[in-house]
């Protein structure tokens, strides 16, 4: 599938935030399905390890991070609106799951 992929330089001045799933760093990639299709780049997370229980015989679940292949909508057309997609997403995901967290915790507080 990277086939399609060819991993790009971050331009000087920008900087890509870690992955909001699994904390890794992360690359900007170049995608282009054909020479007939519009070049397109994508963030990606670099964790395509194996991660937590894994579907045998055919599953369609992926074995790393589901951010290693994000869906299409982190796809865009210039390099920096990949890269300010994918800070605003990481950057929202991560504060989402500190508030989260946050209210977890005050509730088993609560309950001691």
């Amino acid at each position: 599938m990277r086939d399609l992929y060819k991993q790009i330089e971050v331009p000087n001045g920008m900087a890509l935030e870690a992955c909001p799933v699994c904390g890794s760093d992360t690359a900007l990639w170049q995608f282009s399905e054909n020479s007939d299709k519009p070049i397109t780049k994508v963030v990606m997370c670099s964790n395509g390890d194996a991660v937590g229980p894994q579907i045998k015989d055919g599953g369609t679940v992926f074995a790393g991070c589901i951010l290693y292949m994000p869906c299409d909508d982190f796809y865009r057309g210039r390099i920096v609106e990949a890269v300010n997609y994918w800070n605003e997403y990481s950057r929202a995901m991560t504060a989402l799951q500190r508030q989260n967290r946050w209210k977890r915790a005050q509730v088993l507080r609560s309950n001691d």
